[in-house]
This record gives structure tokens, C-alpha cells and sequence, in this order.
């Protein structure tokens, strides 16, 4: 998919030479962000996911072949979060269990509660055919590459135990980058507006919609390497009889959720063609 999607950046470069403007500018929006894996999903009580926001901000270029068709080349820096929450109910006989995540100890007892974050710090590449209405409204539509340089897993525990000879932190933070996939393939749905502000200045506010097509692999709730908890891992949840320990029935892919509010600020430069490439809107101004 890499290889695909450096071939529609080279076909896009072919076509920007006949473009009758060209846009530039900032933006920056909030977004609401999910990682979608089935055994997450059905683990319970163990495992809830929360209603996650996630920041973003970049560079927006535009290539305008006329008033209404074009194309978008952004680089987006985002710090793609997941929030989880889950309480801890021992199956009869237990009063508690071990996690042991990426060597890091947990021990948590009968009604223990927690919530925890994973943060992928991403820099996202979407290439997108923007079309515009002499109104203002937009249409975008396209890939988008997102490369993943880090990744981090946080918890706080309500009540962390001991074991004994050692410390346990009550609030463990560690990198999981090694178990997530290196980059993300998305396709990106985006509604938005224009408004012209004063001479070249243009205003865009944007709604838009990512799923991501590959598989991400990562970690659950618990920061356990999802590659490695369905066949030989150590999750250590509340409803299997082993001390509370189970481990997913198979492997389940993971894929990015993503719907953002955004708002940027560009300047049109005109390169020729003949055509100012402003809307109906802006000439009754």
C-alpha cells in the first residue's frame, strides 16, 4: 500500500504544473480517537474503552486546477490517544492477580479500578482531491500515510498491592512502540467550507472521518503486546479460573477510528492559467 500511495503522490506532482493556484497555510483542530480491536472489545469489565480527545496541527498545500478542482498535501503531527477504564472482578476462590506488563509488575486486588492511556505520536500524510462549490462547500477525499515514531502506555491503579522484596509503582508508564506496526494506511472523508477573508487570505474549517486499513497490532487496555496475549502471552484478567489469568482465543487485528473538527488559515498564490480560482461568494464581494 506504501508503494500505491507513493505512485498517486508522483501522479499528483505530474498535474500541479498546470495548476492556476496554489494554497498554503496552517491548521489545527481536536479529534475524537479510537483503537478498535474485537478482543478489547470483549473482555469486560477488564477492559472498557473511554471517550478519547487528541490534538493535531500542520501544513496544509493546495494545488487548484480551476474553481472547483484540486489537490490537498498536508503533514499533520498528532498525538493519537486511546483512553481505557476497567475494575477488577476475581473469579471465586482469587482475592487477587499479577499483570505483568512489558516488565512491569502490577498487583491488584478484588475490586481494584484503573484507567490508562496509549499515545502513538504520529505524523499523518493525507493526499487528497479537494472538490469546491461556488458556495464555499467542500468535498475531500483520499489516502492518507501516517507514520508512527513512538508510542507510550500510562496507568494509575486504584489499589497496587506488593509483592513482596519489591516495589511496585503505583502509576507505571513505559514505551510499547516495538509492538505496534511502524505506520498506518487510512482512508479520509472530509466536509468542509471556505470563507474568504480579506485579499488572498482564506479561512477553511472541516469536518473529517478516518478509518485505518491496516492493522496496527499494539497493545490492550492492560499495555500487553496484542501480537503475543492469544497463543503465549500473560494477561492476567478477572474471568478465567487461573488466578484470574487468560489469554485472548485468537489474534484480532486492530484499526484507527478518527472524526476531527479543524480549522485552518492559507494564502492563495495565483500561478497563471487565467483565473483567480475564487468563488461565486468572493466576487459578489
Amino acid at each position: 500500500m506504501k508503494k500505491t500511495f507513493l505512485t498517486v503522490c508522483i501522479a499528483g506532482c505530474a498535474f500541479f504544473a498546470s495548476a492556476q493556484s496554489f494554497d498554503i497555510g496552517l491548521k489545527g483542530g481536536i479529534a475524537s480517537t479510537w483503537l478498535l480491536n474485537t478482543n478489547v472489545n470483549n473482555a469486560g469489565s477488564d477492559e472498557n474503552l473511554s471517550s478519547t480527545i487528541s490534538g493535531d496541527f500542520g501544513l496544509h498545500l493546495q494545488y487548484n486546477f480551476n474553481d472547483h478542482i484540486g489537490v490537498e498535501l498536508e503533514f499533520i503531527s498528532e498525538a493519537f490517544k486511546q483512553d481505557y477504564n476497567g475494575s477488577f472482578v476475581n473469579p471465586t476462590g482469587y482475592s487477587r492477580g499479577t499483570i505483568y506488563d512489558n516488565g512491569v509488575t502490577i498487583i491488584y486486588t478484588n475490586g481494584e479500578s484503573y484507567t490508562a492511556t496509549t499515545t502513538l505520536n504520529e505524523l499523518k500524510i493525507p493526499l487528497l482531491f479537494h472538490y469546491q462549490a461556488t458556495s464555499g462547500f467542500c468535498l475531500e477525499v483520499g489516502p492518507e500515510l501516517a507514520s508512527i515514531s513512538n508510542a507510550t502506555y500510562t496507568a494509575t491503579y486504584s489499589n497496587v498491592g506488593y509483592v513482596p522484596g519489591a516495589y511496585i509503582a503505583p502509576n507505571p508508564s513505559y514505551t510499547t512502540k516495538s509492538d505496534w506496526a511502524s505506520s498506518n494506511m487510512a482512508l479520509v472523508l472530509g466536509l468542509g467550507w471556505n470563507f474568504h477573508l480579506s485579499g488572498n487570505f482564506y479561512l477553511n474549517a472541516d469536518l473529517r472521518f478516518e478509518y485505518g486499513l491496516t492493522d496496527l497490532v499494539g497493545t490492550d487496555g492492560h499495555g500487553q503486546d496484542l501480537n503475543a496475549s492469544y497463543n503465549g502471552g500473560s494477561l492476567y484478567a478477572s474471568s478465567q479460573p487461573a488466578h484470574g489469568a487468560y489469554y485472548y482465543p485468537s489474534y484480532t487485528a486492530t484499526h484507527s477510528l478518527e472524526g476531527s473538527l479543524n480549522i485552518g488559515i492559507f494564502y492563495r498564490i495565483l500561478t497563471g492559467g487565467g483565473g483567480s480560482a475564487k468563488t461565486a461568494t468572493d466576487t459578489k464581494k
